[in-house]
């Protein structure tokens, strides 16, 4: 529940002409409270006179002394005073322009309650008017804030413009129907994802004044300040797994998503084998491997997802008949996607997912790391609990942790879970005759490179590329096409079935006339080839094709330095401002996004939206791996990205945050740290002066040390 308080003031009926009777201005105030997840500061004023409003306004003085959320929701009748301002009248108030109330006096007692977001919603004819006292009381409260407190909003919504008057009940409901619902638009709802667990006050503004779809009223409002959480997402589900970021658009704009079961099409035997290790009861470690590309991922994320409730709906709707064997819904306990992570940070996705699902208590998570997980899982088991069932997924992708988190996480568990790990398999840097899977010592292995697996994944490419260029052009012929696509030969490109998706996405947009010579050359056959196509396709207004070009290059290379399942937004776009020289504000995200959605994930981390390159492959297209050597072992451009991350973080905690609660920086900031070497280090250390939080992580990102042995994690 977000910290905050509820003032309402709904007047239908007053005293005096020339004021008529409302229908509706109470109800809507009384409705409005009814979907907010706030306390309320008393009752809603029903009807009040001026002495009542007063005493309520006077009520507010230092109401919130910690700060926190304030809304405040005024309907009624209203009027603009001489000099422009907007008044507004309770029951008893004298209709002229010393009657009632300034909204600037209604601001100016929201202003003092401390609340650092701060929203004031007029629903009145002309309450246009009211829109300057966003700016005014923001300068006041900023103001009183001291110079490093950043994190204060002021935002004000209108009903309608300025000259405009409002229909009486149209408001209220439309504002309730959004914090209930969320918006229908795809690019608004980009920020309600499920994802999110709150959204912020310029979010819920902002979607009411661009789904308004009204021509007899139209809301406005102003906003200034650093705006924070203040409402739960109705949207929310924290069960939900990441997606394509194009997959998401196309879903909210009406249209059909790209068709992921057919990923499976004449890959039964595989699913049905990793199908076969879920049901088993069995303890022990199991592994889906090959090379880039082969579909590890994709097979075992089938799995995950008909074990998921929320998914497992979905894709039954999708597929009028599953031919693989049904793991079963909650047949998977626990999953994650090791790349970018830590031993202990693996051990802490895990704790979390098994929490959530209610396998493991959660008062025993007070700490995550990998021994302490091993530990709870052990005596859950030994007291009677089933053996849980643990998918990893991209092990290899964790690079120089993949082989502490087999060691310290996976090899370890084994003895009491199930463990399924989709990987590819990297020798041991410091043993070149060990590899990975080598160190897991699994009980069963599917080799996605043996030559029954690849004529599948050939036969499965075939049947996607068939089916999604069916119908899309009459020139062009998928079989054609998918043969291409399919070829198993040596010198074929890798990443078969990544490369099959971004292809087919590239030809239902550009179809080719393969009765021509010399079609194929006008197909891209590798991954990295296919990017770079849509790359130096997309524009943007005001821009050059290359500028744009350029720009998104730039904002997906941010994208590669992501840790774990992403980076949020305001992080993205913190690092992208530090490179670029320029702000870059959340309109460039969006752009982005829309333009190249289909190489970006969504996901969810610490109830927030976060967003990571959609394959390895991409990311070392974008930022090759940097070799260092004795002279530079730290990457030059690690330095700025630590600097922008950890300057962010100062901010955040200046202005009130707990450590924990920037959920990106609280479990990735020392890494990010480390990265850059001692420079990051010693930023760092400044940081955990001002947070003593923190002052494990100073040790955590010293050269050679390791967060297992050094940092104990609260979530």
């Amino acid at each position: 529940m977000v910290r905050g308080l509820f003032v309402g003031i709904g007047v239908d009926k007053y005293d005096r002409p020339p004021f008529p009777e409302l229908g509706h201005a109470v109800a809507d105030v009384e409705l409005v409270r009814s979907v907010l997840d706030l306390e309320i500061l008393g009752d809603p004023l029903t009807d009040p006179g001026e002495s009542q409003v007063r005493e309520r306004l006077t009520d507010l003085a230092e109401a919130l002394p910690d700060g926190g959320v304030l809304i405040a929701l005024w309907s009624g009748h209203a009027k603009t005073a001489a000099n422009g301002a907007l008044r507004v009248y309770a029951k008893d108030s004298p209709p002229t322009n010393l009657g009632g109330f300034s909204a600037a006096d209604v601001a100016s007692a929201c202003a003092g309650s401390g609340a650092n977001q701060l929203l004031l919603i007029f629903d009145t004819c002309f309450s246009g008017a009211g829109l300057p006292v966003a700016g005014e009381v923001a300068a006041a409260v900023l103001a009183e804030t001291p110079p490093e407190g950043e994190r204060v909003w002021v935002g004000v919504l209108t009903s309608c413009r300025r000259a405009e008057t409002a229909v009486d009940g149209v408001f209220g409901p439309r504002l309730a129907a959004l914090l209930r619902e969320g918006p229908s638009d795809a690019d608004l709802r980009r920020r309600w994802s499920v994802h999110n667990r709150h959204v912020r006050g310029d979010d819920l503004c902002d979607a009411l004044v661009k789904g308004w779809g009204d021509d007899r009223q139209q809301p406005d409002y102003q906003g200034r300040g650093d705006a924070w959480w203040m409402f739960p997402n109705p949207c929310f589900d924290p069960g939900a797994p990441g997606q394509v970021v194009e997959h998401l658009l196309l879903a909210a704009r009406g249209g059909a998503l790209l068709d992921e079961p057919s990923w499976f099409s004449g890959r039964v035997a595989e699913v049905n084998q990793v199908v076969s290790w879920v049901s088993s009861s069995q303890p022990g470690i199991r592994v889906v491997t090959g090379s880039a590309g082969t579909g590890k991922s994709a097979i075992a994320g089938r799995v995950v997802s008909l074990a998921n409730p929320r998914e497992r709906q979905r894709l039954l709707h999708e597929s009028a008949a599953v031919h693989h064997a049904d793991p079963g819904e909650g047949s998977v306990t626990a999953h994650v996607h090791a790349r970018a992570l830590s031993a202990d940070q693996v051990a802490e996705e895990l704790d979390g997912g098994l929490v959530a699902v209610g396998w493991m208590s959660a008062d025993e998570t007070g700490r995550r790391n990998a021994a302490e997980l091993v530990g709870r899982v052990q005596r859950t088991v030994e007291t009677g609990g089933r053996p849980p069932v643990l998918v990893v997924d991209g092990l290899d992708e964790a690079r120089g942790e993949a082989f502490p988190i087999a060691r310290d996480v996976l090899t370890r568990l084994a003895r009491h879970a199930i463990l399924v790990v989709a990987t590819r398999n990297p020798p041991d840097p410091t043993d070149p005759d060990t590899t990975l899977v080598d160190v897991l010592r699994p009980v069963e292995v599917l080799d996605l490179d043996g030559p029954a697996c690849r004529a599948a994944g050939a036969a499965a490419r075939r049947e996607y590329v068939s089916r999604r260029l069916a119908g899309v052009a009459e020139q062009m012929d998928p079989a054609a096409v998918a043969d291409l696509l399919a070829e198993t030969t040596p010198g074929a490109a890798d990443r078969p079935f990544l490369l099959a998706r971004l292809v087919t996405d590239q030809l239902r947009a550009a179809p080719v006339d393969t009765s021509l010579p010399g079609w194929p050359q006008q197909v891209a056959r590798s991954v990295e080839a296919a990017f770079d196509v849509d790359l130096a396709r997309i524009s943007r207004p005001g821009m050059t094709d290359q500028d744009a070009s350029a720009r998104g290059r730039r904002l997906l290379t941010v994208l590669t330095w992501a840790l774990g399942a992403g980076l949020p937004e305001d992080e993205w776009r913190t690092i992208a401002t530090e490179f670029s020289g320029h702000p870059v504000g959340r309109d460039e995200i969006s752009w982005l996004l829309d333009r190249l959605g289909r190489y970006v994930v969504q996901d969810g981390q610490a109830g927030v939206a976060v967003y990571r390159i959609a394959h390895q492959a991409l990311v070392d297209h974008l930022r090759p791996r940097y070799e260092g050597g004795d002279e530079k072992p730290f990457d030059p451009q690690a330095l700025p990205v630590a600097r922008a991350l950890l300057s962010r973080y100062r901010r955040l905690l200046d202005a009130g945050l707990t450590a924990t609660e920037p959920g990106y920086l609280w479990r990735y900031a020392y890494r990010h740290a480390a990265a850059a070497g001692q420079p990051g280090v010693d930023m760092l250390r400044e940081l955990a002066e001002r947070a003593m939080r923190l002052a494990p992580d100073v040790a955590a990102a010293q050269p050679g040390c390791t967060a297992k042995v050094c940092v104990e994690r609260e979530p």
